[in-house]
């Protein structure tokens, strides 16, 4: 029989099932046959004697560290907290930061021939690193059991302030054409959208900064692959 981990205290070295049948069963550390201790959430296979689970063996599959391609290009899978981070975000723009500071005493110094390639180094760095850190989020995103097209909602706000200064704009070469005096009138309306925005925008920020840099994932198996992070 099939079932998952509701529940397990260390303490007594006691914890309880639910099983796929909708029937609860409990167990002891001695019917638990898998590495490691038992973790709410996990996939098990036991054998039910009256309301005690026995023979119990965990059937999550075993986590696979994404290769150098898997991990910088593909949207699929999940990743940890620390792998986002270290392997991730401090890789891509640890390298985008050490390129600005070679760039930077050329640029000071005005030798252009130094600025130039490395600030064309840099440009291009900042190209290619743009689906390998939306991949890496997405996969974040994907270890808190959420649909990786989230990604698209902190798009949002640049897009309506992509909509609003270009009906501005076009309000004001209207104005302009006609003689008429709201063209300040639309700046101001404009101006105070942008900042309305911009609140949003900071909003969205911090809850994907607190949910997708600071919260553990899932724990044991989700909709997107085997939990990352090691049993112990």
């Amino acid at each position: 029989m099939k079932g998952n981990v509701i529940g397990f205290d260390a303490d007594a070295n006691t914890g309880a099932i639910s099983g796929h049948d909708g029937k609860r069963y409990d167990f002891a550390t001695q019917d638990w046959h898998a590495p490691g201790t038992p973790r709410r959430g996990d996939v098990v296979d036991f054998t039910g004697d009256g309301a005690r689970a026995t023979q119990i063996y965990i059937l999550e599959p075993q986590y696979v560290q994404p290769s150098f391609g898997q991990f910088y290009f593909s949207a699929k899978a999940r990743i940890s907290r620390k792998q986002y981070w270290l392997k991730g975000l401090l890789a891509l723009y640890g390298i985008w930061l050490i390129l600005y500071c070679i760039m930077l005493p050329f640029a000071i110094s005005k030798n252009t021939v130094g600025t130039a390639v490395f600030g064309s180094l840099l440009a291009i760095y900042t190209l290619v690193i743009i689906w390998p850190g939306l991949a890496i989020l997405i996969k974040r995103i994907h270890d808190r059991n959420k649909s990786g097209w989230l990604i698209l909602i902190p798009m949002i706000p640049g897009v309506l302030l992509a909509i609003i200064w270009s009906v501005a704009i076009v309000g004001v070469i209207s104005a302009a054409a006609s003689g008429s005096q709201v063209a300040t009138g639309v700046l101001v309306g404009a101006g105070v959208f942008t900042w309305i925005v911009w609140l949003i925008s900071f909003g969205i920020s911090i809850w994907f900064f607190i949910e997708f840099g600071c919260m553990r994932g899932t724990i044991g198996a989700n909709a997107y692959g085997p939990d990352p992070v090691p049993r112990r």
